[in-house]
């Protein structure tokens, strides 16, 4: 079954001739229902084009998509209004001025990109039928393309209603900046940097300051939280998390927190010590890790008396541990 119409055909063919070199994007394929759909699209338009050259890898995220760039995922079959933008979106991807002008950033949009030093999540959820959607993908492609800390996923919540719902998404365009700010409708490339750098720190969601984690810039959130002389809320979700690898994400915090910052370091204590008898004894094990980089005397004195009281092995050779960490920095 043909998927193009005769203008989306004739769309394409004039972006062909646009193109010098050949565009690489690669088709996200997935064990989900709808994979097949991409695979047809993408054999399509191998067939309707010859400067598309689409390689095919195994994905480890849920839904099937096309990788334009490493941080710009597109779950959704750009047909109908969608088929211009991703068009625009490709040549930019190969250095192609796009055939629209409204994909180009202005100076003070560029400007603010640059101080972004931290990854961002951008999800935009388009659908086929919506007549702002285009105009919005237009906006937020070139932001990501000029950005590489902004990763970018572009997902159609009609053909992928569960993650849509899972998001909160009830209509769209609906764009979501990490976990803690949305859009719906029309919005400009000004107001999304705008956001991005201008966000308070300490208001980051736990899911943010996760997402910094594995993007690998712990020393971030520690520099945040050492520059407010506050530590942040969700911080103390990461170190009760229960994912472990999050865990010591946190951990390398705290070491660095209680190395260049001990008195910040130190209000985590009576924090971690209230929430003690909440939590797992995994969890648990690096409460009392994290009272021995960061405590003093009273903290000890503490370990000690909950010691007596702990009858798990790891958790007695933690305490004992904390305590002897406890000695050496305290004297």
């Amino acid at each position: 079954m043909n998927i193009f119409d005769t203008a989306s055909k004739t769309l394409i063919q004039t972006w062909d001739q646009t193109i010098k070199e050949p565009v690489k994007i690669k088709l996200i394929a997935t064990d989900h229902a709808e994979n097949s759909q991409f695979a047809n699209f993408t054999r399509q338009m191998a067939d309707a084009t010859s400067k598309l050259v689409i390689e095919s890898e195994k994905g480890e995220k849920d839904l099937p998509g096309f990788l334009l760039k490493e941080n710009i995922t597109y779950s959704a079959l750009p047909l109908k209004k969608e088929l211009d933008p991703f068009l625009d979106a490709l040549s930019q991807v190969n250095g192609t001025p796009p055939m629209l002008a409204q994909s180009d950033l202005s100076e003070n949009v560029q400007s603010t990109l640059d101080k972004i030093d931290i990854p961002v999540r951008l999800t935009l959820y388009i659908a086929l039928e919506c007549p702002h959607c285009p105009n919005v993908v237009r906006t937020v492609i070139p932001i990501a393309l000029n950005c590489k800390n902004i990763n970018l996923h572009i997902i159609d919540g009609s053909l992928f209603s569960e993650t849509a719902q899972k998001d909160g998404v009830m209509s769209a365009p609906c764009l979501i900046l990490d976990d803690d700010f949305r859009w719906t409708g029309n919005v400009t490339a000004d107001e999304i940097v705008n956001m991005i750098v201008g966000r308070d720190p300490s208001q980051l969601s736990a899911g943010t300051l996760k997402n910094i984690l594995e993007q690998g810039d712990a020393s971030w959130i520690a520099r945040q939280m050492i520059e407010k002389q506050n530590i942040f809320d969700a911080f103390i979700k990461l170190l009760l998390h229960d994912t472990w690898s999050v865990r010591l994400g946190a951990m390398v915090i705290v070491e660095e927190l209680a190395e260049t910052d001990p008195k910040l370091a130190a209000r985590l204590c009576p924090v971690l010590i209230s929430l003690f008898d909440e939590t797992d004894p995994p969890v648990q094990g690096d409460i009392l890790y994290a009272l021995g980089e960061t405590g003093d005397r009273k903290t000890a004195d503490w370990i000690k008396e909950k010691l007596a009281e702990l009858d798990h092995e790891d958790l007695v050779d933690a305490a004992k541990e904390a305590l002897e960490t406890l000695e050496t920095n305290n004297g």
